[in-house]
This record gives structure tokens, C-alpha cells and sequence, in this order.
């Protein structure tokens, strides 16, 4: 890296998806409790001297680990039963990136992906190529039923016995309340980070949403959409309705904006959402910018969110009252 290390430039944040909770759902301690422990986790490497990529791989892979959210183990079903899951990080000084989608016995897609931006000569890889391609490069390897939870499958016979496809934070309350939405997908996990060296990266990972058509992908596994890091302008990780996002070309709107127009963090950002808005969708993003600025925006009911700012405390957040949203 050609700067000195700052520790003073380390900023961090995660999501644990966005969607629409019943009034009465509560503060989710246990949401809060995982976001805060894992936030912490990244922030203490980013300490001792590690990558912006080395901090959102680890947040992303304890993510996956947690079955609170929609990505590794507790990730939402497909029509099928099965667990589909895509994931994908990005370097902001040279955009090196990887992704992979439709993956269902990969331990830790996050890990896949990095192995694919680093030992690959390629980007996106698919299903049992990925797999392959993992285990070729010595990755742990599970069984499907690994990723499955009792909650999960109660949720896709729910969604099987109504004839819909699901919403992962969104509740029966809400649903009822609006039309049922195939493109709408929601409990994505990611991470941004700046480093001590002013480095950015993103890392993103999904389930994607339940009783969904196998074979569906998202936002999250196209560089450029979902994921998106550039030292130049920003690290940007989403969560919501992919179809919009990728309308939008989100991680890429805000880019062009910050470096075409020279608007701030927050307008940049504010304005894609408003993009996916106009499409018909929902969610939010996380983005860190090459000055340290932190921007937490959704349009939708909450996000669940932790963030390290300039003053080096953890934060959580689940509604707007909580925390920056700009």
C-alpha cells in the first residue's frame, strides 16, 4: 500500500438485511447482540493492521455462520427445499473481485468467492462449477442439510400452503397488506470497510428468498450491483429487492455520481435508492466513502445494521430512530 497506516481512518459496517417487521415485533436483542459481536470482530482486525478485504471477508463469513440471517446456515429455501447461495467481495484499489451464485455445499461462499478473485483468472462463477472450482482449491465442503434450519423450513411450508414467495424480515402483518411480490427479496448480510491504509472493500452474501424458483439470482453476486468497492469513491454492500437493484445498477450509480457529478456519500446513495424505489423495490445499502463518511439508507420499515464510525464505538440498528440513515 503506498500510504502510512491511520489508525484513525478505520471506519466498518454490516447488514443483516432489510424488510418491513410487524409493529409488534420487538427490539430483537438477539440480532443486535450477533450484529455487535461480529461488527466488533472486524473493527479489532482492522486494528491489529489487517485489509478493508481481509475485515468484511471475516464479518461476512460470521454472518454466514449465524442463523439469525438470510446467508450460510439459516439461509431462506428455494421452491425445492434446497439452500442456493450467493456471495461476492471486491478490493477497492484495483476492483479485484469474486462471486458465486446457486452454490449449496460450499462451508463458506464469502471464502469461495475470495478464492475466486484470487486464484482464478476469472469473476462469477456458477453451481457445481463453483463447487468444483472450491473443492480443486481445498474448501471446506458440507451437505445441503448443513445450511437448513427448522425455522427455514417452516417458513417455505408457509410460503408453499399460500403460494407465494417470501420476504426473510418481512412479516405476516405487512404481507397481507400489500400485493405479494416474486421479485422482492430481503435478510441479505454484508460488510464495508476502510482500512488504517484508507483502503475499501465489500462483501456481500445471500440466500435470496424463500420458496423462490431455483436457478433466480439476485443483486448480491454482480460486482457492480449489489457488491461495489472503489478506493475513488466508495464500498457499497445492498440488501433488498434484487431484481430493482439491478435495474438501478446500484453499486455503480453511486459511483458514477460521487465521481461524474461530485456529490457527497449520502446523495449519492439516497439518490439509487430512490432509482429502486421508482422500480418497484425495496431495501438499503452500506457504504463507507474514500473520506471516511458512512451512509446507512432504506426504504424500507428497518434494517439491521451495526456500524464503527470516527469515534471508534459499535453501534447497532434495526429502525430508522437508531442510527444514521443518511
Amino acid at each position: 500500500m503506498n500510504a502510512s497506516a491511520d489508525p484513525s481512518r478505520i471506519r466498518f459496517a454490516i447488514h443483516g438485511g432489510a424488510g418491513d417487521l410487524a409493529p409488534d415485533a420487538g427490539p430483537q436483542p438477539e440480532h443486535r447482540a450477533a450484529l455487535a459481536r461480529i461488527a466488533a470482530a472486524g473493527q479489532a482486525l482492522l486494528l491489529r493492521g489487517g485489509s478493508a478485504l481481509d475485515a468484511v471477508e471475516l464479518a461476512v463469513g460470521l454472518l454466514e455462520d449465524c442463523p439469525l440471517f438470510n446467508a450460510g446456515i439459516g439461509a431462506v429455501l428455494n421452491r425445492d427445499g434446497l439452500p442456493e447461495l450467493d456471495a461476492a467481495i471486491q478490493r477497492g484499489s484495483d476492483r479485484a473481485c469474486g462471486a458465486v451464485t446457486g452454490v449449496m455445499r460450499t462451508k463458506s461462499p464469502i471464502r469461495l468467492a475470495r478464492a475466486v478473485m484470487e486464484r482464478s483468472p476469472h469473476v462469477l462463477f456458477f453451481g457445481a462449477g463453483a463447487e468444483q472450482l472450491g473443492r480443486e482449491l481445498g474448501l471446506p465442503e458440507v451437505e445441503p442439510a448443513h445450511f437448513v434450519t427448522h425455522e427455514r423450513l417452516v417458513q417455505l411450508e408457509d410460503a408453499r400452503r399460500k403460494g407465494i414467495i417470501t420476504l426473510d424480515h418481512d412479516s405476516d402483518f405487512d404481507r397481507a397488506q400489500k400485493s405479494e411480490r416474486a421479485d422482492a427479496a430481503f435478510g441479505t448480510v454484508g460488510a464495508v470497510a476502510r482500512d488504517a491504509w484508507g483502503g475499501l472493500a465489500a462483501a456481500t452474501s445471500t440466500g435470496g428468498l424463500t420458496n423462490k424458483h431455483p436457478g433466480r439470482i439476485g443483486d448480491t453476486p454482480l460486482v457492480g450491483v449489489g457488491t461495489f468497492a472503489d478506493d475513488r469513491s466508495a464500498a457499497i454492500s445492498c440488501t433488498g429487492t434484487g431484481e430493482s437493484f439491478i435495474k438501478v445498477g446500484f453499486g455503480h450509480e453511486v459511483h458514477a455520481r460521487m465521481s461524474y457529478q461530485g456529490w457527497e456519500l449520502a446523495r449519492a446513495c439516497r439518490h439509487a435508492l430512490d432509482e429502486v424505489l421508482h422500480y418497484g423495490g425495496r431495501g438499503g445499502c452500506i457504504a463507507i466513502d474514500h473520506q471516511g463518511r458512512i451512509s446507512l439508507p432504506f426504504n424500507s420499515y428497518v434494517m439491521f445494521r451495526a456500524w464503527v464510525g470516527e469515534d471508534g464505538e459499535v453501534r447497532t440498528g434495526i429502525d430508522p430512530s437508531d442510527g444514521p440513515d443518511q
